[in-house]
């Protein structure tokens, strides 16, 4: 049976990270810091006109990039945040955290036009129930459901389940598993 915190991180982290393309907008207040850069190094850059910011601390020892936003935070070694189209990636090191659970993965993706989240690369989704690995998570908003493929593996306090391609119905607390996969439960 799927956690039930599992299965609100999905909606939560799609509501948190839409809300990053509207920082903007009159009701949400949020914060954008680049730390760690020594005073003579340029780390980012705002196009006002497309709308762009970009930033990139990979090669700056200890520099980090950091979203805020109420109680979401995102961070990483590379940005760009188009504030026109509401679409936000992260990567290297990116990791996106709100209240019970955290996301981390190579790269840390929302598109805010048609409300999805993806994270490619290393994926781990943990919360105090439960910790999803795979190789790539497509969450769609509208949907409320969640894709994981490529290696994904699924670990609870009473078993495992590992396969290639397992979709989470998220408002159903739902799992389908398409092709092989494995199970391992404990009897407690």
């Amino acid at each position: 049976m799927m956690s039930r915190k599992l299965a609100a991180l999905f909606m939560l982290a799609a509501v948190a990270l839409g809300s990053c393309g509207a920082v903007g907008a009159q009701s949400q207040v949020g914060t954008l810091e680049i730390t760690g850069v020594p005073p003579e190094m340029s780390a980012g850059r705002y196009d006002r006109q497309a709308g762009v910011f970009f930033a990139d601390v990979r090669e700056i020892p200890g520099a980090l990039i950091t979203v805020k936003l109420e109680d979401v935070e995102v961070v990483g070694k590379t940005l760009e945040w188009r504030t026109d189209d509401n679409y936000l990636i992260m990567t290297v090191d990116a990791r996106l955290t709100k209240e019970d659970f955290t996301l981390s993965g190579d790269v840390v993706e929302y598109f805010g036009e048609t409300k999805r989240l993806v994270s490619e690369g290393h994926v781990e989704v943990m919360t105090e129930d439960a910790t999803v690995s795979a190789d790539h998570l497509d969450y769609d908003e509208e949907t409320d459901q969640a894709l994981f493929t490529g290696q994904v593996k699924v670990v609870f306090s009473d078993g495992v389940l590992s396969g290639e391609r397992f979709l989470m119905l998220l408002e159903q607390s739902e799992l389908q598993f398409f092709g092989s996969f494995q199970g391992e439960f404990k009897d407690e």
